[in-house]
């Protein structure tokens, strides 16, 4: 078995950081048509919004009031500037509001509608269950929030069954949809506490491939995704056997102290604790990077960001773009939308009627490149 230190030893060798993380080159998940390195996506986010306190599978919200899905405009907007794949976050709440039984048809529609947005403009599609490992459901007339395949009192609410049952019935709905390119089973599980993390998504991708359907299936690592710790969580080797080679593992990664993507802290006070800042992200990156070099898997970063008030965020967004590419790594910026806010410091959705670009997207995007099809 290998070991973590291992691995990272090779990476850190005498040359340096970057020169360990050219050395980890990867299968790319899928090339742009440009020829110009891995992609960079935009996640567009607000099918995942209104989940207040009293949110749950019967109480999913009302759509265009609580929660929305993205206008074409922005599916446009950004597939015009080549920043695609669009990963497209979504509750299972609501997509599947009975556990086990029917998807919704109404929100299933919706979910459709953005995928043909998308198709219309040369883009594709990543769909995402933005869930933790969790599913709100209401039990002796509280909500609970149920951990998959974790107990509440005596019973199991949530099993590996129901959500294997899910990503049937998603890939049933969408396997012979060009447009959709990849299936992102959960966005960040985290604190799953006795449940077993490895084995509820081996449950999904086994469950997408027995309905025939050969897409790209992203696995993402427990404890919040976070690219710095995955082999302290996660292991040392991959845990999904897929004879179709379509698996890419995923992780997210921020560039504040606390790896939160709130970023609590100025650029100064971040810089007064840690003098090679611009650095940090390519430090970050390297764990998960080895991880997948080691085991010759794909690897996708789901998420990263940095606030758009200050440009010396730029300075450690640059070399971490730079790694990417240098790894081969496809990635989604974290986030756009039609109502996520432009006080956000992290948005990236365009202001002043999409006359005028957030100031991250010029680093983002690549100039001349235009999305897959």
């Amino acid at each position: 078995m290998i070991g973590r230190r291992e691995f990272l030893a090779g990476l850190a060798g005498a040359a340096g950081w970057a020169s360990g993380l050219a050395g980890a080159a990867v299968e790319v998940t899928r090339r742009n048509d440009a020829g110009k390195g891995p992609r960079r996506g935009v996640s567009l986010a607000g099918a995942e919004f209104g989940t207040g306190a009293s949110f749950c599978n019967e109480d999913p919200g009302k759509f265009g009031k609580d929660y929305t899905y993205n206008s074409e405009r922005t599916v446009a907007y950004f597939a015009d500037l080549g920043i695609t794949p669009l990963r497209v976050p979504f509750r299972w709440e609501r997509i599947q509001p009975r556990l086990g039984e029917a998807l919704d048809g109404a929100e299933l529609g919706r979910l459709g509608q953005v995928v043909g947005r998308a198709k219309t403009h040369g883009a594709t599609v990543i769909l995402d269950v933005h869930n933790f490992g969790r599913y709100r459901l209401r039990r002796g007339g509280k909500i609970v929030e149920a951990v998959i395949d974790g107990k509440v009192g005596d019973e199991v609410p949530v099993t590996r069954d129901h959500f294997a049952d899910l990503w049937r019935r998603l890939s049933a709905a969408f396997r012979d949809e060009p447009a959709v390119e990849a299936y992102a089973l959960m966005n960040e599980p985290h604190d799953m506490g006795r449940s077993d993390w490895k084995a509820i998504s081996r449950a999904a991708v086994a469950a997408v491939r027995a309905e025939g359907d050969q897409k790209l299936v992203v696995v993402p690592g427990e404890s919040w995704s976070n690219s710095d710790k995955f082999v302290r969580v996660n292991g040392p080797t991959p845990w999904v056997e897929d004879p179709s080679g379509r698996v890419a593992y995923e992780a997210h990664c921020y560039f504040d102290a606390d790896f939160s993507g709130q970023y609590k802290h100025s650029y100064d006070e971040e810089l007064a604790k840690d003098k090679d800042l611009d650095r940090r992200g390519v430090r970050r990156l390297v764990e998960f990077a080895g991880w997948c070099a080691v085991n010759g898997v794909s690897g996708f970063l789901g998420e990263f960001g940095v606030p758009g008030n200050d440009p010396r965020w730029l300075r450690v967004l640059g070399p971490f773009l730079d790694a990417l590419d240098r790894i081969g790594m496809d990635s989604c910026y974290w986030a756009a939308g039609d109502w996520w806010p432009k006080s956000d410091l992290l948005s990236i959705q365009p202001r002043d009627d999409f006359r005028r670009p957030a100031p991250q997207v010029e680093a983002i995007r690549r100039r001349g490149a235009r999305p897959s099809s």
